[in-house]
């Protein structure tokens, strides 16, 4: 076959069109049938292009219109022209060519094939260090994209340009020009890629493994009980309205183990292990409050006395013989927790002081006991309770029958806001 490309003779074509503009070669020897080998004159394996349509413009080139579309475009491109002419179909011919890639790719990963001590490579060399090492993925209809091994040079704010060597996975698009999506720096040994943002609505599972994103904006208002079953993703999670977010101990673990009503603007990191169990490792308030507000709730009963035998109710400076004449509002959703209390003295040997934290006339966990002649303080560091802004709450003392009268009960409990 006579292949045929002066050295100074160059190519254009746009991605995804199939109109090559010719520059530096006299295409008045080129017929319909022949084909063009673009992107190298120094081999002549590769994609070739069956010529339709020749217009020649005098020695300068002309255009050449292929019977195919040209996936990938080129700027100024050397190339080669196979002077035989091809008699058969585009289908055919495509054909041939894919048996002959086939035959090639079974010789190099064949079972007989010992590259190197048995490592089997595609090594994809050139001389020029600015030239790409690249292989494009491309089928008709779709978008395509590509793997490229080139130089990367980018210049710091206020430092001065810096070059490296990247190995790079791109798209394309709009067809012609590439995207980056992940980025290697063979120099330092990083990553660098991008993360899109798709919105996604509220419901009672919202998938987050089921879009190709790293960031998603949840819409609507719908209560989250799940986050769907993804293994091993990260999200960042963008919230547009209130909606509750509701705590589960195994599959979406919330921070202080309670649910979180979101607000437009909150944002939050999740990530879920190796079976697919969600837990919500930041969260951050649009407003910059934190999620989790620590206080101290304190006081002193006064000096009403407590006889033995008896069941009262205190807050500070409250002592009532019904939880009701004591109730105090806990304004905010939070968590009541480290129940620490005190008396003057001890109750007395064998006999007992119960202190208990109330909400809305039921005991909760919260709970110590002063006992015996030795101790007038007891502690709760374990339990902890949850409360709406709504709740109200008193402490409950039960006095055994044979105890010391007590007054001036000192308490504190840590109380966590988490609206």
């Amino acid at each position: 076959m006579a292949l045929y490309g002066p050295s100074t003779a160059t190519a254009s074509v746009t991605a995804n069109t199939n109109l090559v503009t010719v520059t530096g070669m006299d295409l008045t020897i080129v017929t319909p049938g022949m084909t063009i080998s673009l992107g190298a004159r120094d081999r002549k394996t590769g994609d070739a292009w069956i010529i339709g349509a020749v217009t020649p413009n005098g020695a300068n080139g002309g255009t050449l219109i292929t019977a195919g579309s040209i996936p990938t475009g080129y700027a100024n491109a050397p190339f080669v022209i196979d002077t035989t002419g091809y008699l058969g179909t585009d289908v055919s011919y495509a054909a041939a060519t894919s048996l002959s890639l086939l035959q090639t790719l079974a010789t190099l990963f064949g079972p007989a094939t010992n590259l190197y001590s048995g490592a089997r490579q595609i090594v994809l060399d050139k001389l020029a260090s600015t030239a790409l090492g690249r292989i494009a993925f491309a089928i008709a209809g779709r978008t395509w994209g590509d793997l490229v091994h080139r130089e990367y040079a980018y210049t710091p704010t206020g430092g001065s340009q810096i070059a490296t060597q990247v190995m790079e996975l791109r798209a394309f698009p709009d067809g012609s020009t590439p995207i980056d999506a992940l980025r290697v720096d063979l120099s330092a040994g990083t990553v660098d890629f991008r993360q899109n943002e798709m919105a996604m609505a509220s419901a009672a599972t919202v998938d987050l493994g089921s879009a190709p994103a790293g960031r998603v904006v949840i819409t609507g208002s719908a209560a989250i009980l799940s986050f769907g079953a993804g293994k091993n993703l990260t999200r960042l999670l963008r919230f547009t309205a209130a909606r509750t977010l509701t705590h589960n101990a195994t599959s979406l673990i919330l921070p202080a183990s309670a649910n979180i009503v979101t607000a437009a603007g909150d944002t939050a990191l999740a990530t879920s292990d190796s079976a697919g169990n969600w837990r919500v490792r930041h969260y951050t308030r649009a407003t910059g409050y934190p999620l989790i507000s620590p206080q101290v709730v304190s006081g002193n009963c006064g000096a009403t006395g407590i006889p033995a035998g008896v069941t009262r109710y205190f807050a500070h400076g409250i002592v009532a013989v019904a939880a009701s004449q004591a109730y105090q509002p806990a304004g905010r959703r939070g968590r009541f927790s480290k129940l620490r209390v005190a008396t003057p003295g001890p109750p007395g040997a064998g006999e007992t002081w119960m202190i208990t934290l109330q909400k809305l006339f039921s005991d909760t966990a919260l709970t110590c006991t002063i006992s015996g002649s030795g101790s007038n303080d007891a502690s709760d560091l374990v339990n902890s309770v949850l409360f709406e802004a709504s709740d109200r709450w008193s402490l409950k003392v039960v006095s055994s029958a044979g105890a010391t009268g007590t007054n001036c009960i000192l308490f504190s409990m840590l109380f966590e806001a988490i609206d």
